[in-house]
């Protein structure tokens, strides 16, 4: 009788957690598709920079995380929107900082420090990505 449960214990096992083991292979794979906040800094500010101002390095880390965001909304004659082309791009630390490639926009690889954007400010800011059905929102900084 014992030989008999084993296999129904052994199948009930295996096909219990086989697809847990597959959702975490899936969170792994697109955890590695975002760039973490910090080598985006390190990408527009250096090394040197970011090392030396952590505290404006963790304000621009919670901006990343909890107050920039994507959406689409549709581009019409009248976007009330600035172009993000319309914001300088952060060159004071890498000069070799590039704008993005607007036709091919992706804003899971995108990142936002290249331009030089109020990210502190006390205001909700939306920047239309040029030609593109793309906003990037910025919330406020809660003060």
């Amino acid at each position: 009788m014992t030989m008999k449960l084993l296999p129904k214990y052994l199948y009930f096992i295996l096909f219990s957690t086989f697809p847990l083991l597959g959702l975490s292979q899936t969170a792994q794979t697109e955890s590695f598709l975002v760039k973490e906040p910090h080598n985006m800094l390190i990408d527009v500010f250096g090394e040197e920079w970011t090392a030396s101002n952590p505290v404006m390095v963790a304000a621009l880390k919670d901006c990343q995380d909890n107050r920039i965001t994507f959406k689409t909304e549709t581009l019409t004659s009248s976007d009330k929107y600035p172009l993000l082309s319309s914001f300088p791009l952060m060159t004071k630390y890498n000069p070799n900082v590039s704008a993005v490639n607007f036709a091919q926009f992706d804003p899971v690889t995108f990142n936002p420090f290249t331009y030089n954007i109020e990210y502190l400010s006390d205001k909700t800011q939306v920047i239309r990505i040029d030609g593109t059905n793309w906003v990037m929102v910025v919330q406020p900084v809660k003060r």
